[in-house]
């Protein structure tokens, strides 16, 4: 009977603690999202690889799960949201010939050529997200539902 309290105890305990935001709530973009829609100009983008944005603190991570071969590929960057605008800053590294290149998903048609992306929030709430991006003369959007 004692094991059974200490099961439920350690059990209890490890939920809350695990359900915990680092440095405080930082809104409604805390978490996981996997893009499930993009457009450009309005016209679908087949989504080959799927993708998912985790936003903890201030740190935004980018990863494609590439199925078959079951593999990924990770960015991470900064972000920082205000009221309909969100920003992403990615990291930077340097090339042989001392010049930068960023380190941006090019799967998501994000430009390339710096590391600052802004996008208009369209929708941000408990359970869905809509951005868009204007580059190039085109209008992106990216639609996102929250996986935990």
């Amino acid at each position: 009977m004692r094991k059974v309290y200490l099961s439920i105890i350690v059990l209890s305990l490890s939920l809350i603690c695990g359900c915990t935001q680092y440095n405080g709530h930082i809104g409604p973009i805390f978490g996981s999202w996997s893009l499930v829609a993009m457009t450009e100009d309005g016209l679908p983008i087949d989504l080959a690889d799927e993708t998912v944005f985790s936003f903890q603190n201030e740190v935004v991570r980018v990863v494609k799960l590439v199925d078959p071969p079951f593999s990924s590929l990770t960015r991470y960057g900064n972000f920082s949201i205000s009221e309909d605008v969100l920003t992403l800053r990615f990291q930077c590294k340097p090339t042989a010939s001392d010049s930068h290149l960023y380190l941006i998903p090019d799967w998501l048609h994000f430009p390339q050529d710096e590391g600052v992306i802004r996008f208009d929030v369209k929708k941000l709430s408990g359970s869905e997200m809509n951005l868009t991006l204007n580059t190039d003369g085109k209008t992106y959007g990216y639609s996102f539902k929250k996986t935990w």
